[in-house]
């Protein structure tokens, strides 16, 4: 009798994990606001991202971010601005792809929990426990990002995040963020702020297969995608001379 209620309880632990799992589908529109003192000119007054449960991506088919669990995949479509460089003979490099390249990373337990230490002389984490907002239907906490600059001043900024929706972690707004990011105020330092807040939830019209990897991509390691990305920016250099 022992061991049957034993499994009994295994069980219905499972189906609790189960059924805490986020099962939203679908797009996360936000938008874009100007807040500092110094007006900042904003090409896009909003943007979108896909999600499918643990699965989310932002971009377009030239420049995408795709996260799947703790896998963050960097889609870049390099190929017109490396033909340029080859036209204007400043190209200097062993790549010889065709310019679509898919960079990828991991993100292991030990990246993810050393965010949250504080280092007063980079960044980290601090999750601010009793505090809650409702925003747009979905229980909302506060976490706050502490990034310091050369003078060890903190620059960081509050975001508003949400645990019901998306990835475990982002990679997509607030790399590191245990919870997806509903609204929060990036500052650069100069008077300029710009808002990003969730404006709406549209479920439905994404599918699983729009997170999948395109075809015709050369998938680089983390060393060779730096090193290609090395060879661009000396290139650049060398046109502006």
């Amino acid at each position: 009798m022992r061991k049957t209620i034993t499994l009994m309880a295994l069980m219905a632990i499972t189906a609790t994990m189960l059924t805490a799992q986020n099962k939203f589908e679908g797009i996360v529109t936000y938008s874009l606001e100007s807040v500092g003192e110094v007006d900042v000119p904003l090409q896009e007054k909003s943007f979108q991202i896909n999600v499918y449960q643990d699965k989310a991506y932002l971009g377009n088919e030239q420049r995408k971010t795709i996260v799947n669990g703790r896998k963050v995949f960097s889609v870049l479509d390099l190929s017109q601005l490396i033909s340029g460089l080859q036209a204007n003979d400043v190209w200097e490099s062993d790549y010889d792809g065709n310019g679509k390249v898919i960079a990828s990373h991991e993100m292991t337990q030990e990246e993810l929990d050393s965010i949250t230490i504080p280092d007063t002389k980079g960044m980290y984490i601090e999750y601010v426990g009793g505090e809650t907002r409702d925003i747009m239907g979905y229980k909302a906490q506060k976490a706050k990002y502490h990034v310091f600059n050369e003078e060890g001043v903190d620059k960081g900024f509050d975001v508003w995040y949400t645990t019901e929706i998306g990835p475990e972690y982002d990679f997509v707004l607030c790399a590191g963020l245990k919870g997806f990011p509903l609204e929060f105020i990036q500052s650069s330092g100069d008077g300029k702020a710009v808002q990003y807040k969730v404006s709406g939830f549209t479920k439905g019209k994404v599918k699983k297969t729009d997170f999948m990897l395109p075809d015709g991509f050369d998938i680089l390691t983390e060393e060779a995608f730096s090193s290609l990305m090395k060879d661009i920016q000396e290139a650049m250099a060398l046109m502006q001379e």
